[in-house]
């Protein structure tokens, strides 16, 4: 999973993503609708504690301008071989048809390749439309937030989540079948607003396939209501569109 980040006058914005090859970054397109649009993205962060994400953080914080100057530029920048690979881009393509609450997915072209690892992997998406509903391996990749101060999670961690009809999730939320939704979990089990653009997956054949991108629910932690996910087999045309 990737971080992406948004720095505006008044305000930071941090969602997140997922790597599709080595230019591409799927995520949401309410995380990236603001202008300007100009994103740090971060590739292959599990943990938010050490100090070298701390010592980035600051330095991002402080000097974004720069990437914005550089980035304008056509260069790009990427912090290669430090405590992450990071790099900052202006090219976002939010689909044509984005509601607040429809077709809630966007790309982001990386100015240089993104560099594979063990930590940095391309996620296979789920290309066909499946029955997925009662599939409790259906898990989502989140920071998520602590349910007693809200405060952002350091670590990444997986919730298990089931999935559930869309007939059922109409009766809370105006979606379509080009969303899935999943149960009103427990305590620690939900995705939490900062989430936003991070994968719904589920495991087939001892792989990994994205068929959901978090784009919202309930504001509360635990959520009292089912999370709402795009459904990415709905986009491939797009997305193999913008890809190519």
């Amino acid at each position: 999973m990737v971080m992406v980040h948004q720095f505006l006058e008044y305000k930071y914005v941090e969602c997140a993503g997922t790597v599709l090859s080595k230019r591409w970054v799927l995520t949401a397109a309410h995380c990236v609708e603001r202008t300007p649009r100009t994103f740090l993205v971060e590739f292959g962060i599990s943990d938010k504690l050490g100090i070298g994400y701390g010592l980035l953080r600051t330095f991002v914080s402080t000097f974004f301008v720069v990437f914005t100057i550089i980035n304008n530029f056509g260069i790009g920048y990427s912090l290669l071989r430090l405590f992450v690979v990071s790099m900052a881009t202006t090219q976002v393509f939010i689909h044509p048809q984005y509601a607040p609450m429809n077709n809630d997915i966007a790309l982001l072209y990386m100015p240089q390749d993104i560099p594979f690892s063990i930590d940095i992997q391309p996620i296979k998406l789920a290309y066909y439309d499946e029955r997925f509903v009662n599939k409790t391996c259906v898990y989502v990749t989140e920071w998520g937030r602590n349910h007693i101060n809200r405060r952002s999670m350091k670590r990444l961690r997986y919730t298990t989540l089931s999935i559930i009809r869309n007939d059922v999730c109409t009766q809370y939320w105006g979606i379509s079948d080009k969303h899935i939704c999943t149960a009103a979990a427990g305590l620690g089990q939900d995705a939490c607003e900062s989430n936003s653009g991070g994968p719904l997956i589920v495991r087939r054949n001892d792989q990994d396939f994205q068929i959901g991108i978090v784009s919202y629910g309930d504001q509360f932690c635990p959520t009292k209501s089912p999370n709402v996910f795009t459904k990415v087999s709905s986009y491939i045309d797009w997305i193999r569109e913008v890809m190519m």
